[in-house]
Parts: structure tokens; C-alpha cells; sequence
């Protein structure tokens, strides 16, 4: 394989690892169609001849962090559904070389990627137990990028976010949860799966309370997740604000007949809000 390409064998390990080759590993030995491989070396064939035609624009780019438009998705998603951890980070830590922040793997690589794993499941084109361990390694990918990023200093206040009873996935939430931390905010990671009680408990307990986001990504959780912001309406300050987001929420208006204050389109777009809110008060 290393010679068809003309490359040494480790860049085509490389090549593997990061996503970027189609492979399929079977005992202690990586597979790769002729087809994949074809289509490769047409790919990249079609960058190199756009990279000498303007290198200094390329140089440039990387030079000053710019963001490649490489299909990480793409490339993470083939490493998950693997169950290649390793090969999951480098795809990350490659995306990262290549000017993309923190921000952009959460939001732009990860939480798409997860959302990709589950409609593979739904169209059975994966099985549960597939799905499960991508979930369980982008935890783990998680946990071994955010001690990288994490912010010093004095916090701006508390945020709660967690997912009504009924919820089952936890894991974006605690991508969330991870950006808001970078954010410079003291998060409260309460999970999925909490009744509505204890988000009132939460809510009546915690000092320094800026704002509740409670996530639900599933319609049958509607009734729950009206319930959590009802509960938390009752014990909560009248400056304390209260977000709802997630995939069952399909609009600003749909939010306010659930009781939230505002809709969480998408995590910028909470982090703005939030940046309001500080500044407000200030």
C-alpha cells in the first residue's frame, strides 16, 4: 500500500489513524478497498495540484490558523463507528494543527459526528452496541482534550444544564457543560434523566445562579422537560434565566410555550446570551 502511493509505511498508518483513508481493521492488520484507495489518491492528486497553484496562499493559511475545510466529520465518524479510539483523538489533534479551536471540535466535530453515529443506528446501518462505545470514547476523547483549554481565574457564576426524566444521552450535555467551563462559567453538570424535583432542588441550592439550560432531544421528553422549567420557576429568582435547547425544540416560540425564557439554537448562540446576561449585571 505504501508503495502504490510512493509514501513510507507509517504515512499511510497515519493516513488510517487520521481518518483520511477508509480502512477496516481485522486482527492486528488494516484493510483497504481498492475502491477506497482509488479514490484517495484521486483526492489527493486534486490538493496537490490546488496547493501549487497558489502556495502562497496555502502557506499563508496555515500560517496564520486559518480553517481547512478537510471533511472531519467525515473522519471522526469512521474512526468512532471503528471503535478506534486512538485514532479518534489523532483526528482531533489533526484538526486542531490545522486552526480549528476548541470551539469548532466541540460544536462543528463532535456534536455532529454523534448525531451522525445515532441516524446510522436508527437506520440500522450500525448496531446499539456500535453506538454505545462511540458514545463512551468521545467521553474519554473529552476528558483528555478539555484539561488543555481550561480556564484560570476568578468564575463568572454558575450555570446548571442537565436533561428532563426520560432523557437518555448524556454526552452532549457534557460537551456543553465543557464550553461553558472554557467560557470561564462554574457549570453544574447535572446529567440526563432528572426529574423534575431535583432540578428544583439544584436550582434552590446553588449560590451565585446565573441561568438553567435544560437540553431534550427527544419529543416524547416535551412533557417532562415543561415540567422541569415549571419546577424551576417556582424556586428560582426572577433574574435567574431560563434556557431550553436540544433537537425537540424547533423554535423561540416553541421554548416559551414550554415556560423557558429563551431557545438554545445552537451553543454560540447560548454562550452569546449568557455573555449578555454577564454584562447586564455588570
Amino acid at each position: 500500500m505504501a508503495e502504490a502511493l510512493n509514501v513510507h509505511y507509517m504515512t499511510v498508518y497515519r493516513y488510517v489513524r487520521e481518518g483520511m483513508l477508509p480502512a477496516t481493521r481485522i486482527n492486528r492488520s488494516w484493510q483497504i478497498k481498492p475502491s477506497d484507495l482509488k479514490e484517495f489518491e484521486l483526492a489527493r492528486a486534486g490538493n496537490t495540484k490546488q496547493v501549487s497553484k497558489s502556495p502562497s496562499k496555502s502557506s499563508s493559511k496555515a500560517r496564520h490558523g486559518a480553517r481547512d475545510a478537510a471533511p472531519w466529520v467525515e473522519r471522526i465518524v469512521s474512526r468512532l463507528a471503528a471503535g478506534d479510539e486512538r485514532g479518534s483523538l489523532k483526528v482531533l489533534e489533526a484538526a486542531l494543527r490545522s486552526g480549528h479551536d476548541i470551539h469548532d471540535i466541540y460544536i462543528d466535530v463532535l456534536l455532529p459526528a454523534l448525531v451522525e453515529i445515532g441516524d446510522l443506528w436508527r437506520r440500522k446501518k450500525i448496531d446499539v452496541y456500535v453506538e454505545h462505545r462511540a458514545s463512551v470514547i468521545v467521553i474519554r476523547l473529552i476528558s483528555q482534550i478539555s484539561p488543555r483549554f481550561l480556564r484560570r481565574g476568578l468564575d463568572r457564576g454558575t450555570i446548571v444544564v442537565g436533561a428532563p426524566e426520560g432523557e437518555e444521552h448524556s454526552v452532549g450535555i457534557s460537551i456543553i457543560a465543557d464550553l461553558l467551563r472554557f467560557e470561564g462559567w462554574n457549570v453544574f453538570n447535572l446529567g440526563a434523566n432528572l426529574p423534575a424535583i431535583e432540578f428544583a432542588k439544584v436550582v434552590k441550592d446553588t449560590q451565585d445562579l446565573v441561568a438553567v439550560c435544560v437540553i431534550a432531544t427527544m419529543s416524547d421528553s416535551l412533557r417532562e422537560t415543561s415540567k422541569s422549567i415549571s419546577a424551576i420557576r417556582k424556586v428560582a429568582h426572577r433574574d435567574i434565566k431560563c434556557f431550553v435547547g436540544g433537537a425537540a425544540i424547533k423554535s423561540n416560540e416553541h421554548a416559551q410555550k414550554l415556560g423557558a425564557d429563551h431557545w438554545v439554537a445552537n451553543p454560540r448562540d447560548f454562550f452569546a446570551s449568557l455573555d449578555l446576561l454577564s454584562s447586564k449585571a455588570s
